[in-house]
């Protein structure tokens, strides 16, 4: 699933790719993805617009026009933005589009169809409504320690809670738990100052290092969780094997030997 560091990716795209073009076309041939608005109606709101800013909450894009509405897109499970030349032929499993005026197009292509694309007047009343927490990026360690004192449960459940902290998922949060060295399982409330200093530390790591590598797997550091990613593989910081288990209702790797289940 796409989470904040994928999004913000796709943020900084949109800013390259898009921002400053007038709309000129909508295409919506699946529109199951819409959330309270038609593939017509939002044909009409977005005809002619001109995308002025584009602006990421957690999991969520806005995209700003000039006629005060916002573009909101989510990406469920698989989804991604995709630029092509809409002389040609649009990307497979193309849900959404927007085609501009220098004749360029930008994509929104999720093939297992769980995402999400409507209209709001208000991305602060949007977040709100949603009650999505905090954005896990622009938080900073008072806030940070602030959110954690008194929750219960583990820490990678509170991590993954878009109602404490907006746009970390299975992926990323299994990462910063890997380099605070903090076992999935851990209960919060066993967490001190200084253990959630670490965390925080670590989640800043995690999210600036991966936006710099275009969330690419294959181009973050060698000593990350994300490259080694799958049960029997070789822990790249201490030689041990990486395994599964569930945790908070996901398949979740760590290091035992780097996360063992007593880490505070």
């Amino acid at each position: 699933m796409p989470e904040l560091p994928d999004v913000e990716v796709y943020r900084q795209r949109i800013d390259r790719w898009a921002v400053g073009g007038r709309i000129q076309h909508v295409h919506a041939p699946e529109p199951e993805i819409l959330e309270g608005v038609s593939a017509q109606s939002l044909g009409r709101e977005l005809d002619g617009c001109r995308l002025q800013r584009a602006r990421r909450h957690g999991k969520f894009l806005f995209l700003g026009l000039d006629s005060d509405q916002w573009l909101v897109l989510h990406f469920g499970m698989t989804g991604r933005l995709e630029p092509f030349d809409c002389a040609q032929e649009a990307p497979a499993h193309t849900d959404f589009s927007l085609e501009l005026d220098d004749g360029s197009c930008v994509a929104y292509v999720a093939p297992r169809k769980l995402g999400l694309v409507t209209l709001t007047d208000n991305p602060d009343d949007f977040i709100a409504k949603r009650e999505l927490g905090v954005d896990a990026l622009g938080l900073d360690q008072d806030r940070f320690l602030e959110l954690a004192k008194g929750r219960r449960g583990s820490v990678k459940c509170w991590l993954m809670n878009q109602q404490s902290l907006a746009g970390l998922g299975n992926v990323y949060s299994d990462e910063i738990l890997y380099r605070a060295r903090m076992h999935p399982k851990t209960k919060l409330s066993d967490l001190n100052d200084e253990a959630l200093r670490k965390l925080f530390a670590a989640r800043s790591e995690v999210l600036e290092i991966s936006i710099k590598a275009d969330a690419d797997p294959r181009r973050m550091p060698d000593d990350f969780l994300l490259p080694h990613r799958e049960a029997d593989a070789t822990c790249p910081r201490c030689d041990g094997t990486i395994s599964r288990l569930k945790a908070c209702g996901r398949t979740s790797y760590l290091c035992p030997n780097c996360q063992p289940s007593n880490s505070q």
